[in-house]
């Protein structure tokens, strides 16, 4: 059985001539070869690759278990396997991620893939459907609202003065919520990217995101408040805004963030990705429109809104109605 990620298929081209030709590959410069294979692994975000890998190597497994081939895989083989991961509790989220990564494994081994077969997009469609009937949902992350800062404001107590981790987390929160940066690029922020504006707020030039993978580059801006609460991180910090912000990964920000709205009496639910779920709640509670939210959190279509505000823009009607 072939291996199932990228790099199978770029260790495995050394032997096959390019584009029909008789010019090998591994004739190359081993820089030259090198490059290509950087720019192969660049198509990618490493959150994909890793996710990717993960669900592929349990896609092997149940395949060696179940007698069917990986790659190539066939229609039935992953019908069936959509149908045990479904039965054993997987949502529909897990199991499209599953056939994601079976079609790219297959797309990068030039081979055709059964994921857009007929029987296995109405088996997702069935499963999704059968998901939801049973009241499965998809859980949101909680929403760092302005209450939500504030609170965790309180909790901090002062502590933002003087304790390095106190004001990181503190600046870290409200920097997503004001500005809805992904925790991936919170965590790849640098502090040459952060200019400050003459009236105290800022601006922030996101260099690459996952909405714009060209790296053309985004300029968003940041509030009053989320400055000070940089200031005083920088301050803290003391490498004279030297490097990235936060100096921690994006699983980390992650759980800073969800440890700190726990101990603020906030509950369970808040995640990395609570920033951006407030950032949307927060603007249109104020009237923003739509157009302007897209454009701060750099989303592409307005259904991601839609989704974060529902609750809100569900209240709006009752302004209609009789109290």
């Amino acid at each position: 059985m072939a291996e199932l990620h990228i790099f199978t298929f770029i260790r495995s081209w050394g032997g096959r001539a390019m584009n029909g030709t008789n010019v090998q590959i591994d004739t190359f410069p081993p820089l030259v070869v090198a490059t290509l294979k950087g720019a192969w692994a660049a198509s990618q975000s490493d959150n994909t690759r890793r996710n990717y890998a993960c669900a592929l190597r349990a896609w092997a497994r149940w395949c060696e278990a179940n007698g069917f081939e990986a790659l190539p895989a066939t229609v039935e083989g992953v019908c069936l396997y959509l149908s045990d991961r479904f039965h054993q509790g997987a949502k529909p989220p897990t199991l499209r991620l599953a056939l994601s990564a079976i079609r790219d494994a297959h797309l990068w081994n030039n081979l055709d893939s059964p994921t857009d077969a007929v029987e296995v997009k109405r088996a997702m469609q069935g499963f999704t459907r059968q998901a939801v009937a049973a009241g499965v949902r998809v859980a949101q992350a909680k929403a760092l609202t302005v209450e939500a800062v504030a609170a965790i404001r309180g909790y901090l107590n002062g502590r933002v003065k003087t304790d390095r981790r106190a004001a990181r987390d503190m600046a870290a929160v409200s920097l997503s919520a004001h500005t809805g940066l992904r925790i991936g690029e919170l965590a790849a922020l640098d502090w040459d990217d952060i200019a400050s504006e003459p009236d105290g707020t800022g601006r922030i030039t996101v260099h690459r995101s996952k909405t714009d993978q060209e790296g053309a580059g985004e300029v968003i801006a940041v509030t009053a408040a989320a400055m000070n609460d940089l200031a005083n991180w920088e301050r803290l910090q003391g490498a004279g805004r030297q490097g990235k912000v936060f100096g921690i990964t994006a699983r980390q920000i992650g759980d800073r963030v969800k440890a700190v709205a726990a101990a603020a009496g906030l509950g369970d639910g808040y995640s990395g990705h609570s920033g951006r779920v407030g950032l949307a709640v927060t603007m249109t509670r104020l009237g923003a429109p739509v157009q302007a939210v897209q454009r701060q959190g750099r989303w592409k279509s307005s259904r991601m809104v839609a989704s974060y505000t529902r609750a809100e823009s569900a209240g709006e009607v009752l302004k209609w109605l009789p109290q």
